[in-house]
């Protein structure tokens, strides 16, 4: 093994004590330093095999663990590809198979259909249903009312009662009345009546539910009385309840409650407004299994 000089750089033979060059002292390098150069290069050596052996190995326990490939990507277990029917080693995640909006990857992570636009039927794509597995509705109840002032009678002598009903609507649009017929209540008496009236509603959207209150009278002559205590208005915005709901997100069962005194909105007595208490809930519902 040739010796290089320190000095200039010359190639001198093995075991030559001084450079033919320039006559510099030569010394060869100690046993030990060569050693340990070769022990480095062995564990260099040594884990560059390692790296290569985890690269091949890891897909292997990465897809015993998750129980599927994904499509290749480990992402979705091979068992949701093969209940409907798809090849796992061959089918993307990040493809949209039934043109809803959603790639398989979010099809899996919601329990919807890879191969059906609309899981529940309900008429609402799955990427715009607020909830979908489930063709949503709501039940709206009145679950307490209390009528805080007269409404028949004259003074001195008022009537003990009166005959009441709720017209409810959702969005806008009459949904129903309850209870279908007048109930006879007595007044300033908190009576527990749980009126209750279920609507379909759109999945894609947060409906608005609104609440009139009305006290019947001859010849069809309703009155409407006040149930909103934040509104002390004498137009009817004044006197009904708007109440935005929330469905809630991908699952049914979400409730709501609420209390209104109309009373609340410093207009009180005969002379002012007649007004009344209700209590309420709304509770989110499968329509399919009501």
């Amino acid at each position: 093994m040739a010796i290089i000089c320190p000095i200039c750089g010359e190639e001198n033979p093995e075991g030559a004590a001084t450079c033919r060059a320039c006559g510099a002292p030569l010394e060869e390098p100690p046993a030990e330093k060569k050693g340990t150069s070769e022990k480095i290069l062995i564990a260099i050596f040594v884990i560059a095999l390692l790296v290569i052996a985890a690269i091949i190995v890891a897909p292997f326990l990465y897809n015993n663990g998750s129980g599927g490939n994904g499509g290749g990507t480990g992402l979705i277990p091979d068992w949701w590809w093969e209940k409907y029917g798809l090849e796992p080693g061959s089918s993307d995640p990040y493809e949209d198979l039934d043109g809803d909006g959603l790639y398989n990857l979010d099809e899996y992570r919601l329990g919807t259909n890879p191969l059906d636009p609309d899981t529940d039927g309900d008429g609402i794509i799955d990427s715009l249903d607020i909830i979908p597995l489930h063709d949503a509705g709501i039940q709206i109840t009145i679950d307490t009312l209390r009528i805080n002032d007269f409404v028949e009678g004259v003074r001195p002598v008022y009537k003990p009662t009166g005959q009441f009903f709720f017209l409810v609507y959702v969005d806008g649009s009459l949904a129903g009345q309850v209870p279908s017929t007048p109930a006879e209540l007595k007044i300033d008496v908190e009576h527990a009546v749980g009126w209750s009236l279920t609507v379909n509603v759109p999945d894609d959207r947060h409906p608005t539910v609104r609440l009139e209150l009305y006290a019947k009278k001859a010849l069809g002559r309703n009155e409407l009385l006040d149930i909103n205590g934040q509104n002390n208005s004498k137009n009817p915005a004044g006197y009904y309840l708007e109440i935005p709901y929330h469905l809630g997100i991908r699952d049914v069962g979400r409730v709501q409650t609420g209390r209104s005194d109309g009373s609340d909105d410093g207009n009180r007595g005969l002379q002012d407004d007649k007004d009344a208490l209700v209590t309420w809930t709304i509770k989110t519902i499968d329509m399919q299994t009501r």
